[in-house]
């Protein structure tokens, strides 16, 4: 790209040549004096130069007028009418002496006089310097240095004294990253918190940077570090600047730290991991302290490894992780990375919602001016007190306005408590048990019981909630109950779910007692949904050996079943194995539709993520999910039930994201602001590295259909398991379908409403069937070897009621 501006002269063809590569020295102003027109009407003529060489104009020339050559430059620059020139001399001298004389009120009049009398022996030409900012064609008169320090900052007394003004210009500082960067080295240079600058950014100027930078569209695809440079020597041209320009790396940290004397604070903005991680190990090698502001609830920390050299980098947040991990990185592992930095429960509520939705909505992590100018005022505040030399701490610390202004709209809701109570109503059990069933042929001993239903435990349910309670009675007849304390769930509409987990814990039931060689007969119960008694089943003889019963060979993979959440590589399955398994329904009176089509799937992806957003927007649905999830492995082993957060194969960023889920501002958040399209990112991966997605359909919507659907999903679990093939539930939204069109309360607005309905839509246009024909279950079946973690179970004492 090319860029053109006017230059009063009339040989330019003779300087184009020469020009670009001396606006920044000295001899560039000289030889531009030297072709300039001086008459009457000057010739405007065109000097056209490239983007990159407007980015060389960094440092200011600095003229003495005491040294002729000088002074030549500068009444040559003067004399050149495209040349602006600000002499204000007078009034910088008028300052001066206010400064010197400050329990003196003068009156306009004595002022201008003293002002008079300060150049009676001088030569105001050559009184002090002249600056040219060859970015700006400007010439400036300037006190000498020690007077214009004096001057500029006298309105710093005596919240930084002269001594301490003094001590601070011997001071060294050097900034890395100049987005949020640049803030903190305006902010010291107004306060002249140094004497030295150091600054590395190897970035430039993009429009979207114009958010929370000090800097025009007139300055887009300039370095970031050029802007900030010339912006300081514009505040004071004799504060020293050192520029990296290609930001820090291993070759060059060693001399950003410690050339030409040791930087006295260190003060890190940057981007990249590895870098922040390199330049802290150095910066603890050199005894260098250093800060960092993350513009988030106004954090800073701070890490003073000059005055304790064996403190951990990042608090020891990071210990394990090597710089070279960190190279690289996508955006989804900087996050991860970043939170363990951070500290996920840290983040205000927006920021939480803001990561997210990175990769979704947004492409980075967000930023605001007004986050990032407090960081500047927090850095240059508390650096300055800790070059003075006060007891700064190491640590992190807030000046977060929303804890301290109550302004945040957004209700916080109580969070229920993680683990689900062990149910405390025996007795209700006890008071439904039946009378009309004739006694048990066979009585099991409390072993076989416990062993029998150790396997019946390990049925799935959602949630990994085990909703059941078994009664073994005095006549030796086992009942299955409907634990409700444990089950109450939006997801659970009018038990339906519950039913599937005890159709297959009674499926596995029924082969293990095959397996062990004792017949059984089942009683089934339940006759309309939301009831306690599910089922009764009698023993009715014991034999030596096995005894045949339809699909017996699956009692062999019954402790081999799991939820596998793994999304390796999408691999198609042969059609003859998707048959087999849809046979075990049709069987029974049940169906299975399924479908291979990348196309179908991805549109299930988008049905899918549609409908976990609406969940966690449900009030009830998000209340649940935190409730079911274990988010550490000692509640997991704890409570052995929920789902444990390993088992969710998550990397290190979607857990992060699961954990904002923890704290239900986030979600009534985006509920609000109709956002979170960033919670359907999980989802959708999960759908899309599918093999095959099959949903098991039932005759109607029944009590019996669910109890049925049950037996036979655990049958095509196990088979699934069994032949290699991972096997996960994703049948969450078809229970809120049913809920939507059942209930009339059913806790959604009415724009929430019309999604879903929508997104139904969608979804029978994929998966066609009857009007009387009900979705029961929706699974996805891929190849991902063995889960890494599998789901804790609830010990056989703890859903055994012995009468």
């Amino acid at each position: 790209m090319k860029q053109t501006v006017f230059i009063a002269c009339s040989f330019w063809g003779k300087v184009r040549n020469n020009l670009v590569n001396k606006l920044t020295t000295k001899k560039f102003t000289y030889d531009l004096i030297n072709y300039i027109y001086r008459g009457s009407s000057p010739r405007v003529n065109m000097l056209t130069y490239s983007k990159s060489d407007l980015g060389d104009q960094v440092y200011p020339v600095l003229y003495n007028p005491s040294d002729p050559s000088d002074l030549e430059g500068i009444q040559n620059l003067k004399a050149n009418s495209f040349i602006y020139v600000v002499d204000e001399i007078d009034s910088q001298v008028s300052d001066l002496i206010k400064s010197q004389s400050p329990e003196y009120q003068f009156s306009k009049e004595e002022l201008q006089e003293r002002v008079k009398d300060f150049f009676r022996d001088k030569d105001k030409e050559r009184f002090g310097n002249w600056v040219y900012y060859p970015w700006k064609y400007t010439l400036v008169h300037l006190l000498p240095e020690k007077d214009f320090i004096r001057v500029r900052t006298v309105r710093n007394n005596f919240k930084i004294t002269p001594s301490e003004q003094q001590e601070l210009g011997t001071k060294k500082i050097g900034i890395i990253g100049l987005s949020v960067g640049q803030s903190i080295a305006l902010a010291m240079a107004l306060e002249r918190s140094c004497g030295e600058m150091r600054l590395a950014d190897f970035d430039i100027l993009e429009l979207s940077n114009l958010n929370r930078l000090k800097a025009g569209v007139t300055s887009l695809g300039i370095e970031k570090v050029v802007i900030a440079a010339r912006e300081i020597s514009e505040i004071d041209p004799y504060l020293k600047v050192t520029l990296f320009r290609e930001g820090i790396n291993e070759d060059n940290i060693g001399d950003f730290l410690t050339a030409n004397g040791k930087l006295d604070l260190l003060v890190d903005e940057c981007d990249s991991l590895d870098i922040k991680v390199l330049i802290r190990e150095r910066a603890k090698l050199e005894h260098i302290p250093v800060m960092m502001d993350t513009s988030d609830r106004g954090m800073l920390d701070i890490e003073r490894f000059d005055v304790e050299p064996k403190r951990k980098i990042f608090h020891g947040m990071l210990e394990g992780i090597t710089k070279d991990e960190l190279a690289n990185l996508s955006n989804k592992e900087r996050v991860a990375i970043v939170l363990k930095i951070t500290g996920l429960e840290t983040l205000s509520l927006r920021m939480k919602a803001s990561l997210l939705e990175i990769g979704s909505s947004i492409t980075s992590w967000p930023q605001l001016a007004s986050g990032v100018f407090l960081g500047g005022a927090s850095v240059a505040h508390v650096g300055r007190r800790l070059l003075l030399g006060e007891n700064v701490p190491s640590g992190r610390f807030y000046v977060d306005f929303d804890e301290i202004i109550k302004i945040d709209q957004v209700e916080e809701i109580e969070v229920l408590p993680n683990n689900l109570s062990v149910s405390t109503s025996s007795k209700k059990f006890l008071k439904m048990l039946p009378d009309n069933i004739l006694q048990s042929g066979y009585i099991l001993s409390v072993e076989e019981l416990k062993l029998i239903l150790s396997f019946a435990n390990m049925a799935p349910s959602g949630g990994n909630i085990q909703p059941w309670i078994w009664v073994f009675d005095s006549k030796g007849i086992l009942h299955l109950f409907h634990d409700k304390e444990r089950s109450h769930s939006m997801l659970d509409f009018k038990g339906s779910g519950s039913l599937i987990a005890f159709g297959a814990a009674l499926e596995n039931l029924r082969l293990i007692a095959a397996k062990e060689g004792i017949e059984i007969e089942f009683i089934d119960q339940i006759k309309e949904f939301e009831q306690d008694l599910i089922c009764s089943i009698r023993f009715i003889a014991k034999f030596n050996n096995p005894i045949s019963v339809p699909y017996l060979e699956l009692a062999d993979g019954i402790s081999l079943r799991c939820t596998n959440r793994k999304n390796n590589s999408r691999q198609l399955l042969p059609l003859e194995l998707l048959e087999e398994l849809a046979s075990f329904a049709e069987n029974e009176g049940l169906s299975i539709k399924f479908t291979e089509d990348k196309n179908d799937i991805e549109s299930l992806s988008e049905i899918v993520g549609g409908m976990d957003r609406m969940r966690f927007f449900h009030e009830e649905g998000l209340m649940d999910f935190i409730k079911e999830v274990r988010w550490t492995e000692n509640d997991a082993i704890q409570t052995k039930d929920g789902i444990d957060i390993a088992t969710l194969e998550l990397s290190g960023t979607e857990k992060a994201a699961m954990g904002l889920l923890k704290d239900p501002r986030t979600v009534k958040f985006f509920r609000k602001f109709l956002m979170g399209y960033g919670l359907t990112k999980i989802s959708k991966d999960t759908m899309c590295s599918s093999s095959c997605i099959m949903v098991l359909q039932g005759e109607d919507f029944s009590s019996k259909s669910y109890l049925e659907g049950g037996r036979v999903l655990q049958r095509i679990w196990i088979k699934a398991n069994m032949l290699g093939i991972s096997f996960q539930p994703v049948t969450a939204m078809l229970f809120i379908f049913h809920k939507v069109s059942q209930e009339a309360n059913h806790g959604f607005s009415k724009e929430e409403e019309k999604e879903i309905i929508k997104l139904k839509t969608k979804f029978d246009s994929i998966f066609p069937k009857k009007a009387e024909k009900q979705d029961l279950f929706m699974f996805r079946l891929n190849v991902a070897g063995e889960p890494s973690v599998r789901a804790y179970r609830r010990d056989v004492e703890d859903t055994l009621i012995l009468v």
